[in-house]
């Protein structure tokens, strides 16, 4: 979409205007008008405040727009790893997350992992010693879903600290691979232990009687979404209900537009 000098100056003197909506109209077109890159880089330390808050938010939906786009792509052609995949969650959640810190943090704690064993028994003791926990209380809370949130507090959700664990263990050469055991999430090491981050970090010997069910690594990434979805429909934040609902039905091949109304058109 092409604009003149004239119709970007309106947009721009709007988006100053103290009504939000009159404001959330200008973002709107302005979002429909394409590479924002420059304009963004140009007005986001403008001496309005209201300009700069506005241009600020357009980068922080463009960021997410960008980000849903490079992981709707990455899972459709099977690229990302498990770890991969939960930290790109972690930027469609929160933009501003940094994945090199993510990453780095991962490592430093990895790198704490005695030299003794890296077997699955290992890890469980590793991750329990560091006190890495699910919380009793609070549990519909987007950050114990995010990556940087859970390596800063130690609290997390089960199928979070799966997820790093997984990867603790893997930096150290252990494998392993989630499961869905008596409903909750678990890892499934060598020598068939379980390890149930939501339990302690119990392990336990599975023997023939005992049923799991295997996840791919798609699986993982769509309960986390699908908390995130939930999260945002109990706290009313439409914008995140719209966002992540999108998401869910992109990557299960169909549109928002599938979804009941108001998000949907059914």
């Amino acid at each position: 979409m092409k604009t003149s000098d004239k119709e970007f100056s309106a947009l721009l003197s709007l988006l100053q205007d103290d009504d939000t909506k009159v404001a959330s109209l200008a973002m709107e077109h302005f979002l429909k008008l394409g590479d924002l890159g420059t304009a963004i880089a140009m007005y986001q330390d403008d001496g309005d405040s209201q300009v700069r808050k506005r241009m600020h938010q357009m980068s922080a939906i463009l960021s997410r727009r960008n980000a849903r786009k490079q992981f709707i792509e990455a899972v459709r052609e099977n690229v990302p790893e498990l770890w991969d995949g939960v930290c790109r969650v972690n930027i469609l959640y929160d933009p501003q997350a940094s994945l090199d810190k993510i990453n780095r943090q991962a490592r430093d704690l990895a790198s704490g992992l005695p030299a003794s064993g890296t077997g699955v028994k290992a890890v469980a003791a590793f991750m329990k010693d560091r006190e890495f926990m699910v919380p009793n209380e609070d549990i519909l809370d987007g950050e114990l879903y995010m990556m940087d949130s859970v390596l800063e507090t130690n609290f997390g959700s089960a199928a979070a600290l799966c997820a790093l664990a997984s990867r603790v263990g893997e930096l150290r050469g252990w494998e392993s691979r989630p499961v869905l055991f008596e409903g909750r999430l678990c890892l499934l090491g060598h020598e068939n232990i379980l390890v149930d981050p939501g339990n302690d970090w119990k392990l336990r010997k599975l023997d023939a009687d005992h049923k799991v069910h295997a996840c791919a690594k798609k699986d993982v990434w769509m309960m986390f979404l699908s908390q995130l979805f939930l999260i945002a429909l109990v706290d009313g934040q439409l914008r995140d209900l719209y966002h992540f609902g999108d998401l869910l039905t992109a990557l299960n091949g169909g549109t928002v537009n599938d979804l009941p109304y108001p998000l949907g058109e059914k």
